[in-house]
């Protein structure tokens, strides 16, 4: 076989083994069988990415109650907690972004995102309708239909469960008020 092409395959198989496309087992056969037995030497590029996102949660995970600081024990204007609640959102969904390849980051990463939208439209919604609690209930419910929906089409029963909890919640107190 073209030597070329051997090289085009086995770059195949490695992306599908480092990709957990093909289990390890089959790889190691595939690799096995196309180098004639040599094998190919590991290399050691995936062990900085493991860290890295770790790094993102802990980070994002911090951001939250700083945002929660911010927003309720300062005396900072409402326009500006809006504007640092933006940046927040922008930080954390570049976490997201970054940390994309661990599921159990997604999967913590996708709960803040959610909360801080969740404070983000409550800080707007405070900041349009002083006073008016219907409406930021109204916001809240919106949310959890959100999350109802986010929840079916990615699978996420936590998201599912919240938001059927909370859109259950809000509308009782909805229409108690």
């Amino acid at each position: 076989m073209n030597q070329d092409r051997k090289k085009i395959i086995l770059n195949e198989i490695l992306y599908w083994r480092e990709n957990k496309l093909l289990p390890e087992a089959y790889c190691n056969f595939l690799i096995t069988l196309y180098t004639e037995g040599d094998g190919v030497e590991q290399t050691t590029q995936t062990t900085p990415s493991k860290k890295n996102p770790y790094i993102s949660i802990v980070g994002i995970g911090l951001l939250l109650p700083v945002l929660f600081l911010v927003t309720y024990f300062t005396e900072i204007s409402a326009i500006m907690q809006m504007v640092i609640n933006f940046i927040f959102l922008i930080i954390c969904i570049l976490g997201l972004v970054f940390s994309r390849k661990n599921p159990f980051a997604v999967h913590i990463g996708s709960i803040i995102l959610a909360l801080f939208i969740l404070l983000l439209s409550v800080n707007g919604s405070e900041l349009l309708f002083k006073g008016q609690g219907i409406y930021m209930f109204g916001v809240i419910l919106l949310n959890c239909i959100c999350w109802v929906i986010v929840g079916i089409f990615t699978k996420k029963k936590y998201f599912l469960i919240a938001g059927i909890l909370g859109g259950i919640t809000s509308g009782l107190i909805i229409v108690n008020i």
